[in-house]
């Protein structure tokens, strides 16, 4: 029983406008047609037109009036039509009910309940005096959908302009941060030229550092924003600066080896892969002791290209994995050239690290 009457309370409380405008009409109407009449009904005559009324008004605005809202060209006579059906069907339906209820359930009414002209003329008036305020109340009603519809698509219209302009500011910011990230190594290999003069007849090993690390520079700069694939000749060259970089460093105390085929100057492979290789070498390996050699082998057949690395593994360094470097090169051969290249590494029994990179040339 109270769940009950909570979906009753729910239902007027969401419809509560609806409740409230037929309370003040219905008010209105008894007050006014009691006046003029001087006398006033019962409430079980009053409940049973207004029922009936009621039940006519929402037939018509949510059944008669969507029907007639169609594309075709049978609309201009459509509606007048339904109107007339709903009348025809809907006085005499009425007086009949009226009937039945005062001979079999004692309604009490003040006029003879009859099919005649003053009956059919009073309730073509009513029925007309509703479907009238029924077709206004579809109307409104339609038009306050299709306002709100017009706001949300107006919303989402400006939403997409805010979204657009973020965007468009968003490019902007990223184009003066990639011009600011031209300038910027501009400025610094002005600068390292100018150490370079300065140092060449000084310090010549120190300039030579200096040389290779600006080329470095330069080449990791341009090859990783310009270019998707490179020369091999070029990655050589400068694992070839990285590897004097770090001679320099240990004052000649290096012990590596890189040996590579003459015939690559065609062949090309996507940038930075093998000076990563190499890197992970400097970065990992014990490359100081004579009787342990570090190696990098370059070879193509012409079909496919096979890069291997061995290295001593330094026992003594804090940071032990070589996963984080090499599993980037694999993340990105695998992108790029997908199952026609393969990255396998292995530490064996002599405590060496050895990598073996084979690409399959197209």
């Amino acid at each position: 029983m109270k769940k009950h009457l909570q979906d009753i309370l729910f239902i007027i409380k969401k419809n509560q406008i609806h409740f409230v405008a037929w309370s003040l009409f219905i008010f209105y109407e008894v007050v006014v047609t009691g006046i003029l009449r001087g006398y006033f009904a019962t409430f079980s005559n009053y409940a049973v037109f207004y029922i009936l009324n009621i039940c006519l008004f929402y037939f018509h605005a949510h059944v008669v009036m969507p029907a007639t809202k169609t594309e075709s060209s049978k609309t201009s006579w459509l509606l007048p039509v339904l109107v007339l059906i709903e009348i025809v069907i809907y006085v005499p339906l009425t007086i009949y009910i009226v009937a039945f209820l005062h001979k079999f359930a004692g309604l009490t009414v003040y006029t003879p309940v009859e099919l005649n002209s003053t009956s059919i003329a009073n309730g073509v008036w009513r029925t007309s005096y509703f479907l009238l305020f029924s077709s206004g109340y579809y109307y409104l009603t339609n038009y306050l959908k299709e306002r709100k519809t017009a706001q949300q698509v107006e919303k989402e219209r400006l939403l997409m302009i805010i979204e657009h302009q973020n965007v468009q500011a968003e490019l902007v910011k990223s184009q003066h941060a990639h011009l600011k990230a031209q300038i910027n190594p501009h400025f610094l290999f002005n600068t390292l030229s100018f150490i370079y003069s300065n140092t060449r007849k000084v310090v010549p090993e120190a300039a030579d550092a200096i040389m290779s690390l600006s080329e470095m520079m330069r080449y990791a700069i341009q090859e990783d924003a310009d270019r998707n694939f490179t020369p091999l000749t070029n990655e050589i060259e400068q694992v070839e600066n990285l590897i004097r970089l770090h001679k320099i460093k240990s004052e000649n105390g290096l012990n590596i080896f890189l040996d590579y085929d003459d015939n690559l100057k065609d062949v090309e492979i996507i940038p930075l892969i093998l000076i990563t290789l190499v890197e992970n070498m400097f970065k990992h390996g014990d490359l100081l002791q004579y009787e342990h050699p570090a190696r990098v082998s370059i070879s193509c057949d012409g079909r496919t290209i096979v890069v291997q690395t061995s290295n001593l593994i330094n026992t003594k360094t804090t940071s032990t994995s070589h996963h984080i470097g090499l599993e980037n090169i694999r993340k990105r051969l695998r992108m790029v050239y997908e199952s026609m290249a393969s990255l396998e590494t292995e530490k064996d029994i002599n405590n060496y690290f050895n990598v073996m990179l084979r690409i399959e040339l197209n």
